[in-house]
């Protein structure tokens, strides 16, 4: 095993030079830093024509995607679709993944167990 194409399990930061929230990881031996915004598919496309690469978030980390995983059903619901961060970039809100609000659980003042 050689340690070329690693990937790291990804870790919160904040981008030295704009303050922003970005999450960090080395994908497939590239160090990726990506932005924490949830990219629909329309998103995917203007991020890759704008020149940025775009990210698989997993459990096991960021994985790169190029054009067979973007048109491939593998990675269809291993995760968000996260962009290559760059400062000062707004991203519209029509090409924001939707993603629905947490799940609440009912407490109550018993027990479980």
């Amino acid at each position: 095993m050689t340690a070329h194409l690693i990937t790291t399990p990804v870790a919160a930061g904040i981008h030295l030079r704009c303050g922003t929230p970005v999450i960090v990881g080395v994908a497939e031996g590239l160090l990726a830093r990506v932005d924490l915004t949830p990219l629909n598919r329309a998103g995917e496309i203007h991020a890759l024509i704008a020149g940025l690469q775009t990210y698989t978030l997993t459990r096991h980390g960021l994985i790169h995607r190029d054009a067979g995983r973007i048109a491939g059903t593998s990675l269809a619901k291993a995760g968000p679709v996260l962009a290559q961060h760059t400062c000062r970039r707004q991203i519209p809100a029509e090409h924001r993944a939707n993603t629905p609000p947490p799940a609440r659980v009912a407490t109550t003042g018993n027990c479980p167990f």
